[in-house]
């Protein structure tokens, strides 16, 4: 009876205890062979100042962090962030014609310096303008792969994508002013689309990727799609702003800026900048660089004795920018350009200036 007895109980013993490990073995979780940092959850954990004060960090339990700009959030009822946003076409003013445009357009660029950084700071390998039969929209400068791009100024990111027409990674950060800023050939891209960024902040990394001989930024500004000369406003060599508030007028537009999406940048006396190995531009290249900066400084020196009939005034009491104008009828954005001025520059008494 007693051996019976222990027959059954130890029976059911194995069998619950079989049940319980099946159970067991079916309740354990299953892990991921590769757990990544962006597969965790991700909880707000922490908030950091930082130097500027509408700008802090989040960290979040995934060891991972991002901007926090809620007094940037306001500007998405500004005009410019809302008429002509296209997120997906590089062109967004296609509705407006090069006719439309006005004369003149004054870019208020910056309050003060702290409110620019140049994009990156290199010699100018190949400049705006003509290239052969074609246009070239922009500067290209050559670097390593992998440096750092910046954002000129604060702004808003338009479009952050690969771009088969040519420029590769490409992103265009539009400005409060209405100017926008292109950056191709990108290696990889720090921002995306809608992300608000500030003066200086890094929007991605140098490369060769798109219609590209070699690791090089090219850069272009844009005004309503028409490109102009952006060495007009930065001095690429020093990395400064030349002006605080820049006349835009409407004949320093490529008025075929447009025309295509096409970026071209495959003419033959274009040189293979740099190696695609990260190296910096090599002796050949550097010796195009200055062999170019010497052209343009004998270019500038006879373009020095041609102007034997330029028309200078020496300032006077009373003087203003806009009579001078039209005392010798031309535009005050002539005469700021001529000299390196502004609108706003205060003449001082005894300063030539040249009028034509």
């Amino acid at each position: 009876m007693n051996f019976r007895y222990l027959i059954t109980v130890s029976l059911l013993f194995v069998l619950t205890a079989t049940t319980l490990h099946g159970q067991s073995r079916r309740r354990r979780p299953v892990v991921p062979a590769t757990l990544h940092i962006e597969d965790l959850p991700q909880q707000p954990l922490d908030t950091l100042a930082t130097d500027d004060p509408e700008t802090r960090i989040i960290i979040f339990s995934n060891n991972t962090w991002r901007y926090y700009r809620p007094a940037l959030k306001v500007r998405d009822s500004l005009p410019v962030y809302m008429q002509h946003w296209d997120t997906s076409q590089v062109f967004a003013y296609k509705s407006i014609a090069y006719e439309d445009l006005p004369s003149v357009v004054d870019l208020n660029l910056v309050k003060d310096l702290s409110g620019f950084k140049a994009p990156v700071v290199g010699s100018v390998l190949s400049k705006y303008g003509p290239r052969g039969r074609r246009n070239h929209n922009g500067v290209d400068i050559p670097l390593k792969i992998g440096e750092p791009i910046y954002a000129a100024f604060d702004g808003k990111i338009r479009y952050a994508k690969y771009n088969t027409g040519g420029f590769g990674n490409l992103v265009i950060v539009r400005h409060e002013n209405g100017l926008e800023t292109w950056h191709a050939h990108l290696s990889k891209l720090n921002v995306k689309v809608n992300d608000y960024v500030k003066c200086g902040q890094v929007i991605g990394f140098c490369g060769s990727t798109g219609r590209s001989r070699g690791p090089h930024l090219h850069f272009e500004m844009r005004y309503c799609d028409q490109t102009f000369d952006p060495e007009f406003i930065v001095d690429f060599q020093t990395g400064q702003l030349k002006y605080q508030t820049f006349a835009l007028e409407k004949q320093f537009f490529n008025i075929h800026s447009r025309a295509s999406e096409i970026l071209e940048e495959d003419d033959d006396d274009f040189p293979l900048l740099a190696s695609a190995e990260g190296d910096t531009a090599s002796g050949d290249i550097l010796e195009r660089i200055a062999a170019a900066q010497k052209k343009e400084e004998q270019q500038t020196k006879t373009a020095t004795v041609s102007s034997s009939n330029a028309v200078y005034h020496t300032i006077k009491q009373g003087d203003i920018l806009g009579r001078l104008a039209l005392k010798y009828g031309v535009s005050v954005s002539q005469i700021c350009r001529l000299n390196n001025i502004t609108p706003k520059t205060v003449l001082k008494l005894g300063r030539r200036l040249r009028i034509k």
